[in-house]
């Protein structure tokens, strides 16, 4: 039976509803496939070709959405909360009906070929690009969700309806969250999705071993005046244990807000190396293993400096760990967004739908706060030395 979760939300009189097939770009045979079977999900069923579900979907004032991401694909609708059981039927036609047009499908390939000619317009986005290949070499992780112009040219309607066929085999999950009767909404869920199978993901993927030694690529742009510096290497998924203490320590490192952190202080403020800079040390983690990237923007001449000071940062930190004050301001900064991600049905839903397909409590805020609360300072130096050490520092450098 398809996995279904259902919660009452105060406030505003709406409904959201979101549903989930694991399987996305990680799980395609063709770069784009995912992406484009999952937009097809809006663009015609066996009741409705795309015209009328966008007409109908405006007149009753509801948003219609369909996606796919590195790990899964579906579609979201939201709509006023008398149209729970509507927006609920619409979905399940979504996802059960879809006939992937040929003509929708050579649509949605040119119009994401043309996105993907204007990201590589964006000397920023290039030099992500060859950093996640630097990072992930094939695996889907290491090329643009999107796929290429080249691969997008020969996907088929076909080829996208057997990718959605196999997403479906592996399982459904249902969240609806809003101003919805939970007995209600949860006995029409399962009338319209009960005969579908449970998501059958297995054990989450976790880190293994220590990384190997990074190295250094170098992308020639065509823009002049500028360079942009990306360091990084993979670290964990989003159930291994070490990614609580590596998300306190990139808020250290410069994931706040503003120009907080080490790294932003010393390019920024002291030295003065950088006109941009991000910072993540867990980016991308979900069932697979995500990154920790350093971003930095800055003057040709000086990438080196860049890569020098962000290295003598980690090295730092790898030697001498975190202070007591900065882990409990991290700790706080954490802590004080949790309440901001579960406000509107719309972000429950999603993240009910995320703590399914992770295999993880997220939605639970007492079981969040209790893993921040639990990271000791000893943790955070034993999890950064395995993770941030920069002798195994991969780093891409555009310019």
């Amino acid at each position: 039976m398809a996995s279904i979760r259902i919660r009452r939300v105060e406030g505003a009189p709406v409904a959201s509803i979101r549903v989930w097939l694991p399987g996305g770009s990680t799980a395609e045979a063709a770069p784009g496939l995912a992406w484009v079977s999952g937009r097809l999900l809006v663009e015609g069923t066996r009741e409705r070709d795309w015209r009328r579900i966008a007409d109908e979907a405006e007149t009753r004032g509801m948003s219609v959405a369909a996606d796919a991401g590195y790990e899964a694909q579906g579609v979201a609708v939201d709509a006023l909360a008398d149209d729970w059981s509507l927006a609920l039927e619409w979905a399940a036609e979504l996802i059960r009906s879809s006939t992937f047009p040929e003509d929708r499908c050579r649509w949605v390939a040119r119009q994401t070929a043309a996105d993907l000619e204007q990201l590589a317009d964006h000397p920023d986005v290039r030099t992500s690009w060859a950093f996640a290949r630097q990072l992930y070499g094939p695996n889907a992780r290491g090329r643009p969700l999107q796929g290429s112009p080249e691969s997008l040219e020969r996907l088929t309607g076909e080829q996208c309806r057997r990718f959605h066929a196999g997403c479906l085999a592996r399982g459904v999950i249902v969240s609806v969250a809003g101003d919805v009767d939970e007995i209600e909404a949860g006995r029409r869920a399962l009338e319209l999705f009960g005969d579908l199978p449970n998501p059958s993901l297995g054990a989450a993927e976790t880190a293994g071993g220590v990384l190997e030694a990074g190295d250094l690529q170098r992308v020639e742009l065509e823009e002049a005046g500028q360079a942009h510096w990306f360091g990084g290497a993979v670290t964990v998924s989003r159930a291994d244990p070490a990614y609580w203490p590596l998300a306190l320590v990139a808020v250290v490192l410069g994931a706040g807000g503003g120009l907080n952190g080490r790294i932003p202080h010393r390019v920024r403020e002291r030295e003065g190396l950088a006109y941009s800079c991000r910072v993540s040390t867990v980016s991308g983690a979900g069932r697979g293993r995500g990154c920790s990237s350093v971003a930095v923007g800055t003057s040709p001449e000086r990438a080196e400096d860049v890569g020098a000071a962000v290295s003598d940062e980690l090295a730092s930190l790898v030697e001498n760990g975190v202070t007591a004050t900065e882990l409990s301001e991290a700790r706080a900064y954490l802590l004080g967004r949790e309440p901001f991600a579960r406000e509107t049905a719309r972000q429950w839903a999603t993240l009910m739908a995320q703590a399914e397909l992770n295999a993880l409590p997220l939605e639970d805020p007492e079981w969040v706060a209790e893993r921040w609360n639990g990271v000791t300072e000893d943790e955070v130096l034993a999890t950064a030395r395995s993770y941030l050490d920069p002798a195994r520092l991969r780093v891409t450098i555009g310019r």
